[in-house]
């Protein structure tokens, strides 16, 4: 089970850039981007998104999906073919709430299965752990989402953008639900693989001070 949880995906720690594109490489440089909500016609955040990725590596080619009615259940389980797939940002519990209705987990269990790459920006970094209720400090549950367990693909939870204002709130969530957090600065990340975990740039464990 191999996956990258970032807080985004430009201006990336030097070693991480190296890390993605070798893990990328070896999947054949084909990533299929999974918006967070359907984007409109010009779709800028995945056009910013391609330009982040010819900057791991000019060979990559990134196509686009997301999760509404626009994508067939055929077109969602083309994913498969795939040897990347990235979750992008966004509001987290919209995110959630759709890929519940399509069923994304199973596909996404599938994949790492046969040794796919899965690679996570805020939002769709925060969803492959334990919980998104981390995302509370930066997004709106606009779907009124009652369930707010992650896909559990991971034994503890990821906090992107963090910064030291962060620090009281998640001091108070630690103690409150007695989980293990990684805080992660924009830029920088962590590699997940099988159980291992490599540390990109100022990315470590919360611990209260």
């Amino acid at each position: 089970m191999k996956i990258f949880f970032l807080s985004m995906t430009d201006n990336l720690n030097s070693d991480l850039r190296d890390s993605l594109k070798e893990e990328i490489s070896k999947r054949g440089n084909i990533v299929a981007y999974i918006s967070s909500e359907p984007q409109e016609e010009d779709k800028p955040y995945y056009l910013s998104t391609i330009k982040d990725y010819k900057e791991i590596n000019n060979d990559i080619q990134v196509d686009y999906f997301d999760l509404s009615e626009s994508f067939s259940d055929e077109d969602i389980d083309g994913l498969l073919k795939y040897g990347v797939i990235y979750l992008s940002g966004g509001n987290t519990y919209v995110f959630m709430s759709d890929a519940k209705k399509r069923n994304l987990y199973s596909i996404l269990e599938k994949h790492l299965k046969n040794d796919g790459l899965v690679i996570g920006a805020s939002a769709g970094s925060i969803m492959m752990t334990l919980s998104i209720d981390l995302a509370f400090i930066e997004d709106e549950n606009t779907p009124n989402l009652k369930d707010t367990k992650g896909f559990g693909f991971v034994d503890f939870e990821f906090h992107p953008h963090f910064s030291e204002s962060d620090y009281s709130f998640l001091s108070e969530y630690v103690e409150r639900k007695k989980t293990k957090i990684y805080i992660c600065k924009d830029g920088d990340g962590m590699f997940y693989s099988d159980g291992n975990i490599k540390l990109f740039g100022e990315v470590s464990e919360f611990v209260e001070k």
